[in-house]
Formats: structure tokens, sequence, C-alpha cells
């Protein structure tokens, strides 16, 4: 039989970036440890970040704050770009993402990739009913779904109403926010991005994190592709073009630890390691709220989805009966 490198090639490309956008919705990763080549500047904050017990109250507060203003604050869109190092390359994720804003929890992130064997997509939209996540790497479809209208039924039933709706807390920056938090300790400092002001909530992960991930990762090691420390850029002012902006979440850093062999950067923290992926939010523009339907996620074509709902519903403590799990295939 003949052995096509090619096809070998693309497949453990694709093979990878399935893993990697499997990720981007949980803690966003998209990449390996990064070369030196191209590596863009992390986020040095004026005010040092020592490795702490437990998170800093006013960086807890700020990113609730944030958290707050992504689902309650005005319909705004964003363009998103991400920057990713894979086998040695980079590779540039371009997209965009518009929301509704004002607690009506519905969004549409769309992000491409083109890693030069093929373009990879995903796409996470939510009406306010139904979240759905579409991704198609090397043609392979997965589709997977929350109810998060039950999902806030179910949460409020048990355990009373809450300061913010879980279904708000579901997909895009919201979700990487609060997981942040849940995974993180965090500390908060300042710096400028292109002259502009920016709040930066920097986070290490939580030992108790660290066991979870190996646990469920089914590793006797540490998953490379899984971010140690986290960094969060936060607009402390509107962009002075469109006057808007203030608040925003406009820059993720992930890092990973450093991993046998391989030396930790010059301008990164001890033990930090190497930027593993990038994700910025430009052009971020206030906008009218688009028409429910822009929300919709057409799945006349779609496979056999995955319903997640049960995931989320865990984190508060929160079971389903069988009837309850038949309810969510309709």
């Amino acid at each position: 039989m003949k052995i096509d490198r090619y096809s070998l090639r693309r497949r453990y490309g694709a093979v990878k970036l399935k893993s990697l956008l499997a990720l981007w919705l949980i803690i966003p990763l998209a990449g390996v440890i990064c070369g030196q080549e191209n590596k863009p500047p992390n986020i040095n904050t004026e005010t040092a970040n020592a490795p702490a017990l437990q998170s800093v109250p006013q960086a807890t507060a700020l990113l609730n704050q944030v958290i707050e203003r992504v689902a309650n604050g005005p319909a705004f869109s964003a363009k998103v770009r991400q920057r990713v190092w894979t086998a040695g390359r980079e590779v540039i994720g371009v997209g965009i993402y518009e929301q509704s804003g004002g607690g009506s929890g519905q969004f549409n992130l769309h992000v491409s990739m083109h890693d030069g064997d093929g373009k990879h997509t995903l796409q996470q939209t939510s009406d306010g009913r139904l979240t759905w996540t579409r991704s198609m790497i090397a043609d392979e479809v997965s589709l997977k779904r929350v109810d998060v209208g039950r999902l806030d039924e179910w949460v409020r039933a048990a355990n009373g109403t809450d300061a913010l709706s879980p279904s708000l807390k579901i997909g895009a920056w919201a979700e990487m926010l609060d997981i942040i938090g849940r995974d993180y300790v965090l500390t908060i400092g300042k710096s400028h991005l292109q002259s502009q002001l920016v709040l930066v909530i920097s986070g290490m992960l939580k030992d108790e994190s660290r066991q979870r991930v190996i646990q469920e990762s089914k590793l006797n090691r540490w998953p490379a592709l899984y971010p140690s420390h986290v960094k969060v850029a936060i607009a402390a002012e509107d962009d002075p073009e469109t006057g808007f902006g203030k608040g925003l979440p406009i820059r993720f850093e992930f890092w990973s630890l450093p991993q046998d062999g391989q030396s930790v950067d010059a301008d990164a923290s001890a033990g930090q390691g190497r930027l593993v992926t990038l994700i910025e939010l430009y052009a971020i523009h206030r906008i009218k709220p688009p028409p429910i339907d822009r929300f919709r996620l057409d799945t006349k074509d779609a496979v056999n989805f995955v319903n997640e709902t049960d995931r989320y519903l865990r984190q508060y403590g929160i079971h389903l009966t069988d009837r309850q799990r038949r309810q969510m295939l309709r």
C-alpha cells in the first residue's frame, strides 16, 4: 500500500485542530507551544503579579463586572482575530462577533482558520433559548447544543434566583471569563496596548483545577495544549474613534507550562512557559440589536448533535431524571 505523506500530514493536522477547536469554548486553545518566530509581545503589566494562594478581590470583582457588561450591556459587533502556533507554523483565524445584549442571551460568533491544508470553521450562536456550537474540520462536522432556556428553568427551581442567569454565562466571551474566574487564581494590573489604557486580569491555574484536567484527559502528565496561565486585557476607556468599548475584553492570552527540553520565554514570568494562543477583539462598534433570526443556526443539514445541557447542570449540583433527559432530545 502506498503511503501518501501529504494525506498523513493533513490528517495529523486535522486531528490537532479538531482537538484544539473543540476546546475553544471551554478554554480557548488553538495551538501547541509556539516558537520564537513572529511571536507578539505579551501584556506587560505595570503591577507585578506575584503568585497568590487566592484571588485578589478586586480582580474577581472586575471579572464579574466584565461578564455583566457582556451579558447585560448594549448590542455591539466586533472583528475577531486569533493567532495560533502549531507544527512550527503560525496559523491565523479571523471572524466576527455580534450580540443583542440587554440580557437577551443572543449572540453569534464565527471564526475561520486556514492551516495551509484546508479551511476550518467554528460557529457558536444562541437565540436565548438554544445555544449551538458547530465546527467543521477537514470536512468533519461536529454539532453541540445547550438548552439554555431549560437550564435557567431547572437551576432556578433547584437553587433559586442567581445574580446572573446561567444562560447568560454560556458561550463566547462570557463563558471564557466565567471559567477563568472558577479555575484560576486571579490578580490585577494595568498596561497599555497601542497607547490604549487597559486593565489586566492575570490568572494562574488552581491546583484542584490542574488535577481535574489531568483526570479528565486520562493522561499521566500535564496536557501540552492546556494553559496554566492566562491574561485578559479589559478596555479601561472608550475607543476614541467609536466612543464605545469601555469595560469589554479586547485581548486574551493563554500560556502553557514549559515542556521537557524547552526554555521559558525571556519576556515571560518564571514558570509561565510559552504563549499558546492569542485572541483579539477589535473594530468594536455599538449597533442596533439585530433581528432574532440572525442568531438561529440553520440545522437542516446537521449531523446528529450532542446535547451538553446536562454537563452545565452538574456545575450547579443538578442531576437530571430520565424524563428530563428525554425532553432534551426534542
